[in-house]
């Protein structure tokens, strides 16, 4: 049996149809993402020390919209120079956490940041993926003690962020409420 008279028509049909997307009732305005919606990073870095073993992760963070200015950095002692940072690691804002790790199965590294606010009932939250180009830095001295390894990224770089914001029920916020003293 051949299926070529069968298919034909159908893929013809199937060429001239087009998609048109239809809003949910339920979801029927879409909204797009707020331009003030990203964490501006300047002065990034993940390297070794000439004659050291520690390593650096270190960045300044910004956010226009909340008026947020963060210094966020881990130093560790290791062998290769890229630094990891387990999530969360905080910055000079305790509001702020980040984390820097390199995950397999999207090979190379990922910076992910949030910020806490709002009584702990709001969280934006980002990640980046910055790469896995891993270069060697060589001291021209000929000094091998000065070698150290950084990983290959823009120093200043956005990261968009969603904001999670949690509404508790009125009761749960009567019940956390304190009780007025007469």
């Amino acid at each position: 049996m051949q299926l070529k008279p069968y298919l034909l028509p159908f893929l013809t049909l199937a060429s001239t149809l087009t998609a048109t997307p239809i809003a949910s009732p339920e979801k029927a305005t879409l909204q797009s993402r707020s331009a003030d919606g990203c964490f501006e990073i300047t002065q990034f870095r993940n390297s070794g020390s000439p004659h050291s073993i520690s390593a650096t992760v270190a960045f300044e963070l910004v956010d226009r919209s909340k008026n947020l200015a963060a210094s966020c950095r881990a130093i560790l002692s290791i062998q290769p120079t890229i630094v990891t940072a387990e999530f969360p690691t905080y910055c000079n804002d305790s509001s702020v956490a980040f984390g820097f790790q390199y995950i397999p199965p999207f090979p190379g590294y990922w910076l992910s940041i949030a910020h806490i606010y709002n009584n702990n009932n709001t969280v934006d939250a980002g990640s980046v993926w910055a790469g896995r180009d891993v270069r060697r830095y060589d001291n021209p001295s000929g000094n091998p003690n000065g070698d150290y390894d950084y990983l290959n990224f823009p120093a200043e770089f956005s990261v968009a962020y969603n904001r999670h914001v949690q509404e508790l029920p009125i009761s749960t916020l009567a019940a956390a409420a304190p009780t007025p003293t007469s």
